[in-house]
């Protein structure tokens, strides 16, 4: 049985920053899921993120017999301040 998690961040400049986290759980037949996160930070207290996640979730509650289905998501999220 393994579980773990690694995780990495990289700064192209202070607006413009990246992330990667991969997660591993051997009980569930070696389920893995990846996750990338780009952040633009064009003004204080302002940013967008596009996030991407990419994995296989177990559904089932039955630990003998679980169903495997493959996830993916986009999401893109925008936040402006208006204080000055």
């Amino acid at each position: 049985m393994h579980i773990g998690s690694i995780n990495g961040s990289y700064s192209f400049s202070r607006f413009l920053t990246t992330s990667l986290l991969i997660q591993v759980n051997s009980i569930d037949k070696n389920l893995v899921s990846l996750n990338f996160r780009l952040r633009y930070n064009y003004r204080p207290d302002s940013d967008l993120f596009v996030i991407y996640t990419l994995g296989i979730q177990s559904n089932s509650l039955a630990a003998g017999n679980p169903v495997l289905t493959r996830e993916q998501r986009f999401t893109v999220k925008y936040t402006y301040s208006f204080l000055k």
